[in-house]
């Protein structure tokens, strides 16, 4: 698989290591350039709901989980929380960024998704990302969609789980969501990897792949 400069896309800023830290974590262990944009701000309060995050403290959880991981993030004009919708301005920034740091690989949100932002994310991704080689999707919070997510991509991550579970912690209480999110990953990376006959692996959807 043709992977040099690695782009990971999220609505929020626990999208990219939900969907894909561990092989984040594993691409830069082999030498690979790993960047991320998050595309929202991913501020959220809601007294129900008892979610008070902030954009500063948002922004810093991504910052101390990149760190670990070893990702780049690059700056990016955001959206409002619930409120991106596919724009050709935002779109073609995305372009740009894909074009100036030599992007071959980009992950992305799964297109069939509930949460709206998620939804927006994919559009504007896979549309800025039609030049890339490689062009593949995940699923940050495990829906139950129409459209079943199914995987036609593992990574194996055994080696790296670790790390993308010290990357998750670095995120506060209310990113994981029912108490459960970063759990309930981490046992979906171990079922398919399980699948796979290895400890643990991420998952994905491609809609391109360079061999």
């Amino acid at each position: 698989m043709t992977m040099k400069n690695i782009l990971i896309i999220g609505a929020h800023y626990d999208d990219a290591e939900l969907g894909g830290g561990g092989t984040a974590a594993r691409l830069i262990a082999e030498g690979k350039s790993v960047y991320k944009i998050t595309l929202t701000n991913t501020v959220v309060y809601s007294e129900d709901l008892k979610l008070d995050i902030t954009n500063e403290r948002a922004r810093q959880n991504s910052k101390d989980a990149c760190s670990i991981l070893g990702v780049k993030e690059i700056e990016f004009e955001t959206a409002q929380y619930g409120q991106l919708v596919y724009s050709q301005k935002m779109m073609q920034d995305l372009e740009t960024v894909i074009r100036d740091y030599h992007i071959d690989t980009v992950f992305c949100h799964f297109n069939e998704d509930y949460q709206t932002d998620h939804i927006a994310a994919s559009q504007i991704c896979r549309t800025a990302a039609r030049h890339c080689a490689n062009i593949l999707m995940y699923q940050s919070n495990p829906y139950i969609t129409p459209q079943t997510f199914d995987p036609n991509i593992f990574v194996d991550i055994s080696e790296y789980v670790e790390l993308k579970k010290k990357a998750l912690q670095c995120y506060d209480s209310e990113h994981d969501r029912q108490g459960r999110l970063f759990e309930t990953n981490i046992l979906r990376n171990q079922i398919w990897g399980y699948g796979n006959h290895v400890a643990s692996a991420e998952g994905f959807v491609s809609i391109k792949c360079l061999l």
